[in-house]
């Protein structure tokens, strides 16, 4: 009877064996896949960076997606301006990893288009600079250094909004005084109206005729061509060689 009990006692062991391997490699399994879903990457396509964050698998990662508005806006696809080539896909170990290469590229292209001058980049710019300020983990000195190029583009965006006050004043001017010349009812209340705004639309006109024509991105110079002879021949260069 000896021998049964053995062998029962060695199948037991390796039942034992296996269900303490599957343990370890469930374990394993467990880890690997907490870790993966911790990760998240950058990856370029179609033209735009796609944030991406890890599945709870040991592999795999799919689009960050948020019900929240403003996570949401901070990691959708980012779209470079025209011109500007799009990183390698990225990996990165958390979130914090992810927000500081965001942050890079954003207040560069932010910076590119503010000191540009050019109302449409500015518009941009402004734009990459909101969605920068809304990143969760950004450090106080990158915090500070988006401030700063916030206050830089003040003036550029003070003229913005200045303009498109003036045109508009402009525009509700040029309605009141079809109003005040017509047969309409409210004539007598078109042209008491236009007599309050007038001296807004002329500070406003003002204010914008003395900041001057808006800065745009300076030309290269044009380089020097050779001189021709009187002939019209092309120079000899040979000589003095």
């Amino acid at each position: 009877m000896q021998a049964p009990r053995s062998a029962l006692g060695a199948a037991a062991k390796g039942l034992l064996a296996w269900v303490a391997i599957l343990g370890l490699l469930g374990v394993v399994g467990y880890l690997v896949s907490e870790r993966n879903s911790r990760t998240w990457s950058l990856a370029p396509e179609e033209g735009r960076l796609v944030v991406k964050k890890g599945l709870f698998f040991p592999t795999g990662q799919t689009e960050f997606r948020s019900a929240d508005p403003t996570l949401a806006k901070v990691y959708a696809p980012l779209v470079p301006p025209p011109g500007k080539p799009l990183p390698d896909a990225q990996t990165f170990a958390d979130q914090a990893e992810l927000d500081r290469q965001i942050y890079d590229l954003l207040s560069a292209w932010a910076k590119d288009d503010v000191s540009s001058g050019d109302p449409a980049r500015l518009e941009r710019g402004l734009g990459y600079l909101e969605r920068a300020m809304e990143l969760p983990a950004l450090s106080a000195s990158q915090r500070d250094s988006l401030a700063a190029l916030r206050a830089e583009s003040g003036y550029y965006e003070a003229r913005r909004l200045l303009e498109k006050a003036r045109a508009e004043l402009s525009e509700a001017a040029e309605k009141l005084r079809l109003t005040a010349g017509s047969r309409s009812p409210h004539a007598l209340d078109a042209e008491s109206l236009l007599k309050e705004i007038g001296p807004a639309l002329e500070a406003t006109t003002g204010a914008v005729r003395a900041a001057g024509p808006a800065r745009t991105p300076e030309a290269p110079p044009p380089q020097p061509t050779p001189a021709s002879p009187p002939d019209g021949r092309p120079a000899d260069t040979s000589a003095g060689k």
